[in-house]
């Protein structure tokens, strides 16, 4: 063998310091008695630390150090070094300053990197300087670092370690993963020279077991097998062709040849397998390469050739090396007069990949022994050893964040895990929220990427997975994907309703059964109406999570959701075992969690499946298309159930600017008459004092500050108020005292004397049994006055109580609060604010259909006429009393009072 590669490099001589000369261009050990100077990178931070010596490259590596001469300090002709790691290709380097166990740590820290490597007798010390002239050694207990012969601040005192050095392992066994650690294959380099077929393209190893050695067999990319007969892997072999001319230098060189299993008389009846079969040594101290092998052509002095195959090789080497002949080298292989080449190895180029940074599918490529062949042409996800069969712009889990460093390098992290939910790293938010984070997966960080085939934007990293990158289509700007998230305007007045997605099941909605069981049912109008809720007064756990690429950058956020009735104290939608329901805040039966869901969007887009905030399997809200049962389980033969989510950009409650309206109902308005809420019309002839007949009410929010968690949209109804600041004083719309009339119960609807003040009202008169006023907040049950404008769609508002769940109706011309009768629907028209002095013209006649008849209220003495549709007369009379009921037929007729608008009513 070669004499350069079994000559150690020249140790570190023993004078005051080291000169550079003496020591060499080649990595070696600094050892300290039975232990290394090596890199760690075991714990989170680098380190460096006195360890044993490992068995593979990776650990004989992270042990081996380059000295590199910075300056020659005078005087002393101090030689000044940095030290580099083989396998990091980092400087060492301290902290100068004390840790916080006032010690100077073993952490890789900028700060002492350059050191004196100064001979004490029996070995070395590396010593550095600190900024304030302070001598650093390393110890020999523990790698730990000394001051002054000092362990830490206080004094202790330790052994200052000495090192000795030693030559890297020259002999090393080369194995596949050192051959081509990154890509299926890789390039010799003979040092720039012509190195034939092993230097002309890349080659595929293939290892070959022989008597216990690993050896080598080599394929050439692009010409992996014969173009004869069965088409066989060929590889390269020793040529029976001899290279030269003069009768003293004959050798042979290589050719690309099949594998002879038989006797051949192109091998002159011998094999060819060692002619095929290369052993690879590398030297440690330079990963140079010396490659031999155990069998050879050799030629007679008639230039004939025979096969000196010798198998394991007993005893016989043949080195690949250079020969010249007629002027020029040659790659050969023989055993004697033969120059080694410096061999090194060619891990390939990084490559930039051509979307840049974004967001991508990772598609796994793994073949042969790969551990995870299982799962070739799966999906990576955000859970470790997790694969799906798809990937999805709709689904994060599928989805990668992928960001180009500025060194070229790539890192890689998924933007969610595949559970919506989490089950530890819970906190509590500054709001009261209960957040978590979630750490996706991070494939690879900070990584060159290599091209496996780049026209297919197949990749790979160094000791990674190959990987299909496809870059997917996301929004960015989207920080919720794959989630459906709510605005706080939207929960606070919109409600939602849940329409199956199902091909199989056309126009199935969520809705209310008996024992406020939730089921499906067959069209919108049975569909259940929920409100939205999220904030602090619920005690769920994890229902706010943040996702995303976030060591990246990248921050998503989902939240999972309450769901109630809207403005309804049915309960809140949950499950109970498998039972899904409305159910009670009160039910300890079910936890808060369970009362809590995530939306989680379909791979196809547009859709949700409904999840638990405490889900930590496979369950979620199914429904059986045969029965349209609903249960909160694992889906049957994993369909899972997903539903289009409508109705949120439709507000149940409407939003209505401070200001002066009309409160319109038909030809009638809202006013006041006498302090009681009537429904009236400005007529000719019928006049009233301004304050009973000012149909110009002011409306106003409930809230003076309502903050970010509140939403709701509440108001009050004013008559003539009086504006200043956060207080306003005058009458406002409320209800007070049982109505019954022909089976309609409700509140009678008044206006009130009332002073408001920021988030209080008072009404006057309303005492304690102190005599105190009492103030009630805007949702107290004893605050009657909170009113909501719910939206009836593209007619007008219902005027809803809040507080009581009871809408303004009229019943025989009396305006009242009920849930018993259907509600009148309004329209606001902006108007003036009303003048002190100014007189209005009010109707006060009120006309009424009922079941057969027509009731007409405040026409006492007046003549009134009903006719039908036709135009025909079917009543002529003078009302004797201020609420007469006159027979009339079924449908249409027209109402004239005298001296009153005809109108039209329909009779039932």
């Amino acid at each position: 063998m070669n004499k350069r590669f079994s000559t150690l490099v020249a140790a570190f001589a023993a004078i005051a310091t080291v000169s550079y000369a003496q020591i060499g261009d080649k990595y070696v050990h600094l050892k300290s008695s039975n232990n290394y100077l090596q890199w760690d990178k075991a714990s989170l931070a680098d380190s460096v630390a006195l360890n044993t010596l490992g068995a593979t490259k990776a650990d004989m590596d992270s042990a081996l150090w380059k000295a590199n001469l910075v300056r020659v300090n005078m005087p002393g002709n101090d030689s000044i070094y940095t030290l580099t790691n083989k396998a990091t290709q980092k400087q060492l380097s301290f902290s100068a300053k004390l840790n916080g166990a006032d010690e100077f740590g073993t952490a890789i820290a900028a700060g002492i990197s350059e050191f004196k490597i100064k001979h004490n007798g029996s070995g070395y010390n590396i010593i550095g300087t600190t900024t304030d002239g302070k001598l650093v050694e390393m110890a020999q207990t523990s790698g730990s670092l000394m001051v002054d012969g000092k362990t830490n601040k206080a004094g202790a005192t330790g052994t200052v370690a000495i090192f000795t050095v030693e030559a890297a392992d020259a002999d090393y066994d080369v194995t596949k993963e050192d051959l081509a650690p990154v890509l299926p294959s890789f390039k010799f380099d003979f040092a720039g020279r012509d190195g034939g077929l092993f230097t002309a393209n890349e080659l595929i190893p293939v290892p070959v077991t022989v008597s216990g050695a690993t050896k080598f067999r080599f394929q050439v990319v692009g010409q992996e097998n014969s173009t004869k007969g069965t088409k066989a892997p060929q590889y390269i072999t020793i040529d029976t062709v001899m290279v030269g001319t003069a009768a003293s230098v004959k050798a042979a060189s290589f050719q690309l040849d099949t594998t002879v299993t038989a006797t051949s008389s192109a091998y002159k009846g011998a094999l060819n397998e060692g002619l095929q079969t290369f052993t690879l040594k590398m030297d440690l101290g330079n990963d140079s390469i010396v490659m031999t092998t155990d069998s050879i052509v050799r030629f007679n002095t008639a230039g004939e050739f025979e096969v000196a195959d010798h198998g394991a090789g007993a005893g016989f080497t043949y080195l690949v090396g250079y020969k010249s002949f007629d002027g020029s080298a040659k790659l050969v292989v023989d055993s004697i007069q033969i120059n080694a080449p410096l061999i090194t190895i060619s891990k390939g180029t990084p490559v930039k990949l051509a979307g840049g940074t974004g967001v991508y599918s990772l598609q796994l490529k793994a073949k042969g022994g790969n551990p995870n062949a299982a799962n070739n042409d799966k999906y990576l996800t955000g859970t470790s050893a997790t694969y799906a069969e798809a990937a999805s712009v709709y689904v994060p889990s599928t989805q990668f964040y992928v960001k180009e460093n500025e060194d070229g390098t790539y890192s890689a992290q998924a933007r969610d895990v595949v559970s919506a939910t989490v089950s530890s790293g819970v906190a509590t938010g500054s709001n009261g929220e209960s957040l978590a984070v979630v750490a996706p997966e991070q494939p690879f960080t900070n990584q060159p990427l290599y091209a496996v085939d780049a026209d297919k934007n197949i990749y790979t990293t160094v000791g990674g997975d190959t990987l299909v990158f496809t870059k997917l289509d996301v929004d960015m700007a989207n920080k919720h994907i794959g989630y459906k998230y709510y605005t706080k305007e939207e929960m606070g007045y919109g409600a939602v309703k849940f329409n199956l997605a199902s091909k199989a099941a056309d126009d199935i909605y969520l809705t209310l059964v008996q024992d406020s069981v939730i089921a499906g049912a067959k069209g919108v109008d049975k569909a259940v109406e929920l409100r939205l809720m999220e904030g602090a007064d619920l005690a769920t756990v994890g229902d706010t999570i943040y996702y995303g690429a976030q060591a990246l950058g990248d921050t998503l956020v989902r939240v999972a959701y309450a769901m109630e009735k809207a403005y309804n104290a049915e309960g809140r939608f949950a499950y109970e075992g498998a039972v899904v329901k409305l159910t009670s805040s009160t039910n300890g039966a079910v936890n808060e969690n369970q009362k809590r869901f995530f939306f989680a969007e379909n791979p196809v887009g547009g859709s949700y499946k409904v999840v638990a905030a405490n889900e930590n399997a496979a369950k979620m809200v199914t429904m059986n298309i045969s029965n349209l049962t609903v249960t909160y389980d694992t889906p049957t033969a994993s369909v899972e159930t997903y539903f289009n989510i409508e109705g949120a950009e439709a507000p149940v409650y409407a939003k209505v600017d401070a200001g002066h309206y009309n409160v319109v109902n038909g030809s009638e308005m809202l006013t006041a008459s006498a302090g009681i809420a009537k429904m009236l019309r400005v007529g000719d002839e019928l006049k009233a004092a301004a304050a009973d007949s000012d149909f110009s009410l002011y409306v106003d929010s409930a809230y003076v500050n309502r903050g970010d968690d509140n939403t709701e949209y509440g108001y009050y109804i004013y008559k003539g108020a009086e504006v200043k600041n956060d207080t306003i004083v005058g009458n406002v719309l409320a209800a007070k005292g049982d109505f019954v009339a022909n089976n309609a119960t409700g509140d009678s609807a008044i206006f009130r004397g009332v002073t408001v003040v920021a988030d209080t009202i008072a009404y006057t008169g309303d005492l304690d049994k102190d005599g105190k006023q009492n103030e009630y907040k805007v949702r107290d049950a004893k605050n009657t006055s909170l009113v909501g404008f719910k939206v009836v769609d593209g007619e007008g508002y219902e005027i809803v109580a809040l507080n009581a769940k009871k809408s303004l109706a009229v019943v025989n011309g009396t305006v009242i609060f009920s849930n018993t009768v259907a509600p009148q629907v309004f329209t606001l028209g902006a108007t003036e604010a009303p003048t002190a002095n100014e007189d209005v013209e009010v109707s006060e006649v009120t006309v009424i259909a009922g079941n057969g008849n027509v009731t007409v209220a405040g026409a006492q003495g007046k003549k009134v006429v009903i006719s039908n549709i036709l135009g025909q007369t079917v009543a002529n009379t003078v009302i004797a009393s201020d609420n007469a009921t006159i027979a009339a037929p079924q449908g249409v007729v027209v109402v004239a009072v005298e001296g009153e608008e005809a109108v039209k009513a329909i009779v039932k």
